[in-house]
Order: C-alpha cells, then sequence, then structure tokens
C-alpha cells in the first residue's frame, strides 16, 4: 500500500481549527445526501478529509457506518483530487446510503460540482 491510497493520520483533519478553517472559507457543494466545503490547502500537501456527523442521521452504528462509507470512498479517489485539497463532508438526515457505491457516487458528483476533481 503506498502512503496516498491510505487513511492515516496526513488524509485527516484532526483539529477544530483545522475544521473552522474550511468552514470559514472554504466553498460549500449541496448534493442531495451530502454536503461537503473545499479550501485549497498548503500547495503540495496531500488532500485531507474531515467528516461532521450528526446525530439527526441515526444512532452510533448507523453514523459509524456513513463514516466509514465516506472514508472509504476517499481513500480510493484521494489520487484523483487536487494536491493540497482541505474538505469535510456532511452526510444530511435521512441518508440512504447502504453500499460503497451510493457514497462514491455522491462524493464524487459533489467533488466535480466543486471543480475539485483532477482533469
Amino acid at each position: 500500500m503506498t502512503k496516498t491510497s491510505g487513511f492515516g493520520a496526513d488524509a485527516r483533519l484532526k483539529d477544530r481549527k483545522d475544521f473552522r478553517l474550511v468552514f470559514e472559507t472554504g466553498r460549500k457543494a449541496i448534493g442531495r445526501w451530502l454536503i461537503l466545503w473545499c479550501r485549497e490547502g498548503p500547495a503540495g500537501a496531500q488532500p485531507r478529509l474531515g467528516l461532521s456527523v450528526s446525530a439527526k442521521v441515526g444512532g452510533a452504528v448507523r453514523r459509524n457506518r456513513l463514516k466509514r462509507l465516506l472514508r472509504e470512498a476517499f481513500r480510493l479517489h484521494r489520487s484523483d483530487l487536487a494536491s493540497g485539497l482541505e474538505m469535510v463532508s456532511y452526510p444530511r438526515p435521512g441518508v440512504p446510503w447502504i453500499t460503497l457505491r451510493e457514497a462514491e457516487s455522491d462524493l464524487l458528483d459533489l467533488l466535480r460540482q466543486a471543480g475539485r476533481l483532477k482533469a
């Protein structure tokens, strides 16, 4: 496994200040089941993902499942993302995802809408 194919510490937004920076200076893309905030981070850095999943989407098991699906979709397409990208994804209440393919499709649609995929 290469460094860019995992979801280690270098692939995560962890600090409150990082999340706040993305929320305040990033652009928002809204889909039916997902909201995505994106901003350009440090040039040349690997893309990073933060997750914000409200209790409104369900219990702990459901929230953790959604987070796993989004992390895996991000991991699979991390090499397709613009370098330095920092993003926070927020699944909306009522999200019906069961499979990775559904989460992946919604995430990629919003990334295309935001113009954050490599050409």
